[in-house]
């Protein structure tokens, strides 16, 4: 049978956005969730929305964004002074280091390597970043920690032959890091070998021992003093929470008892540690290890939601051909298609922007199509039409 679609596009309904904000007030306004990958200053905090880089103050309120690619940045953090944001961003097509003013500006690229550059943070002169690469391990199956300048150049392999999450202790001697990661996998509880231990590697001795030692995940270490905070999942309900050592005694004590939702992609500061929850950031002050929700709004145009012209022949999933053999259902884009063998039009069967059906089936004698879909807000359920 002929291939049944090679190109078409699909028209995207606009879908209601939820909004806390009065809209006579200020339209673009949005009480906004899913800020992710936030950083904090002794003035700012700044997060990934939509995409994009926001800064808001420290207090909370309105945030403003400082950049714009159609791709998604990560991981902005800032500079010891808090006058730079370090990010991975993808504006020349690879996932590569760049700087910005906090207040806004110029992005300055600083690497220039083919394979994904992801920023860790800063070193603590506030010369060198510290980020985490698989340009050197040939077969792009893990990373390792590498440091350049920020004005850019040749940058420098750390010794640690693998390493995904690090970070530099304030004298600058000691990096604390995880050989692997599981923070961008969706497992829950899991206690098995690719859960990572965090490390301690002494940059002059060139020695190193394990900070922790156990079946959890523990990960993602941030440096205060002779503190390390990190992420950890050791407590009785398994759910990722903020854990302190002292790196000295070895002592360790939970700081936060979520519950409900996992904490996630924390990063710490002078003053506080920023981290994510249930969608919301919160703000823990490191001087009283109390942490309160951080109020923020943002101001957009809300493109993603404005009808547009998507290109999905890329994108077709889970083919079903009709008992004749003459039509043939796909999904593309959460969105079922009925295309003809040869001659004919395609037609978008459930044109339902917003809601995801998956799965399609042809009735045996070919008059009804059955398929998935969470329209009723649990995916599932079965419609058909």
């Amino acid at each position: 049978m002929p291939a049944p679609v090679v190109g078409f596009v699909l028209l995207l309904g606009l879908v209601p956005a939820l909004t806390g904000a009065d809209p006579a007030v200020v339209p673009g306004a949005v009480d906004a969730r899913m800020f992710r990958y936030p950083a904090v200053s002794r003035k700012e905090i700044a997060f990934v929305y939509a995409g994009d880089i926001w800064v808001a103050p420290k207090t909370g309120g309105t945030a403003n964004r400082l950049s714009s690619p159609r791709v998604e940045e990560m991981f902005p953090r800032f500079s010891p002074d808090g006058a730079t944001i370090a990010f991975t961003g993808n504006y020349d097509g690879n996932q590569d280091i760049y700087t910005l003013p906090a207040a806004g500006g110029l992005p300055h690229r600083v690497t220039f390597h083919g394979a994904p550059d992801r920023v860790l943070g800063w070193y603590p002169d506030g010369k060198s970043i510290l980020f985490a690469t698989a340009r050197a391990s040939q077969k792009d199956r893990f990373n390792q920690l590498f440091r350049i300048p920020a004005a850019g150049g040749l940058a420098e392999p750390l010794p640690p032959p693998y390493g995904e999450f690090g970070a530099i202790s304030p004298d600058g001697r000691t990096l604390a890091f995880t050989t692997i990661s599981v923070d961008f996998r969706t497992w829950k509880r899991y206690r098995g070998g690719m859960n990572p231990d965090i490390w301690l590697f002494d940059l002059e001795k060139r020695t190193a021992r394990t900070l922790t030692q156990n079946d959890a995940n523990d990960s993602q270490p941030m440096w205060h003093g002779a503190t390390l905070y990190f992420l950890s999942d050791r407590d009785e309900a398994k759910r990722d929470n903020l854990w302190g050592c002292d790196t000295v005694s070895g002592k360790v004590r939970a700081v936060t008892t979520f519950q409900d939702y996992a904490v996630r992609f924390p990063s710490i500061g002078p003053d506080d540690l920023v981290f994510e929850n249930g969608g919301h950031l919160y703000l823990l002050d490191l001087a009283t290890e109390k942490f309160q929700p951080v109020a923020l709004t943002v101001v957009t145009d809300r493109a993603t939601l404005k009808p547009r012209v998507e290109n999905v022949s890329g994108l077709i999933q889970h083919a079903s051909i009709s008992p004749a053999g003459k039509r043939v259902l796909f999904e593309a884009r959460g969105e079922i298609f009925s295309a003809p063998a040869e001659h004919g039009v395609v037609r978008n069967v459930t044109r339902s922007s917003g809601v995801a059906e998956r799965f399609p089936a042809w009735s045996p004698d070919g008059r009804q199509i059955a398929y998935w879909s969470d329209r009723t807000s649990e995916f599932g359920h079965p419609g058909g039409g």
